[in-house]
Order: C-alpha cells, then sequence, then structure tokens
C-alpha cells in the first residue's frame, strides 16, 4: 500500500512539529502541559534510518504544541500540505481595522532583538548551545510577532 502522503511533507510535518515545541519553551517545558514526555516528542522529528516508521506528532499534541507556541506552526504545515493557508478568524483583530503603527513598533522591537542576538552570537567566531538558546527565543517572538502582523493584513484587505 502506498501512502497518500509523501516524505517529504511528513519530513515537513516533522519539522514544523520541532520548530512548534521549540517555539513554545522547547521539549523540558512542554512535556509537563502535554500528555506525552520528552523523549517521545523528539521521536517526532529525530530521523532514524533504523526505525521502519517514523512517526509524526498526534493531533491533540499538535495543537497543544502549536498553542504553547503562540502560533499555529504545526496546523499551518498541514494545511499548506493539503494547499490551503490559514486565516487568523479572531474579532479583536478584524475589529480593530488590521494594522496599526503599534503593530510596526512590535515587529521593529523583535526584528532588531532577534538580529542583535545573532550579531553578538557570531562575533566570536562561534554559536555556543547558550547563544543558540537565545537566537531561537528571539526567533519565536520575532515569528509570534510576524504572525499577528500577518493576520492583521489579511483583516485589511478592502480597506482604504
Amino acid at each position: 500500500m502506498q501512502r497518500l502522503l509523501a516524505q517529504k511533507a511528513v519530513d515537513g510535518l516533522r519539522e514544523a512539529s520541532r520548530r512548534s515545541v521549540v517555539q513554545g519553551g522547547g521539549p523540558e517545558r512542554f512535556q509537563y502541559v502535554t500528555r506525552v514526555t520528552q523523549g517521545q516528542l523528539s521521536k517526532c522529528w529525530t530521523h532514524d534510518p533504523s526505525r521502519k516508521t517514523q512517526h509524526v506528532m498526534a493531533i491533540d499534541i499538535a495543537v497543544e504544541a502549536d498553542m504553547e507556541a503562540g502560533a499555529p506552526v504545526i496546523v499551518g504545515e498541514m494545511a499548506r500540505i493539503l494547499g490551503y493557508r490559514l486565516v487568523r478568524d479572531d474579532g479583536a483583530d478584524s475589529a480593530g481595522g488590521g494594522l496599526d503603527i503599534a503593530d510596526i513598533g512590535a515587529f521593529q522591537d523583535a526584528f532588531h532583538a532577534l538580529s542583535q542576538s545573532m550579531i553578538q552570537a557570531v562575533a566570536d567566531g562561534k554559536v555556543d548551545p547558550r547563544e543558540a538558546a537565545e537566537i531561537l527565543e528571539k526567533y519565536a517572538n520575532f515569528m509570534r510577532v510576524a504572525h499577528a502582523v500577518e493576520s492583521k493584513t489579511h483583516g485589511c484587505e478592502g480597506e482604504v
């Protein structure tokens, strides 16, 4: 029997799972707010050629991971595989009329914090684990802000 889901799509889901958990605080933290352990979580994104099958995250765990991440990382990848894109359905965003000056400031601040942590990390020619963790934390925050900007921008459609 041949699967409908290509290996490339499965790999994309597994990478999205890893990103979502990291963005939500890492597997050490996430294991305490879900029904699986850190070891079980890592099986959802670690490639092991010796295993006959590669696991993907269960739907309920994926939703919890995205909730912890503050963005639909895994669910967004699922939608992309099916040929869809997610659009935030949030009354507060649409009632607010889309982007405003505060969103621009938040985006700039998040991007600046990310770029500064990257610059400081590579200044000595190597990125140590602490610096990598800081970059990932700043990246996760930047992605949350970028997702909010994207959602609000979709709310601007048809406005003048």
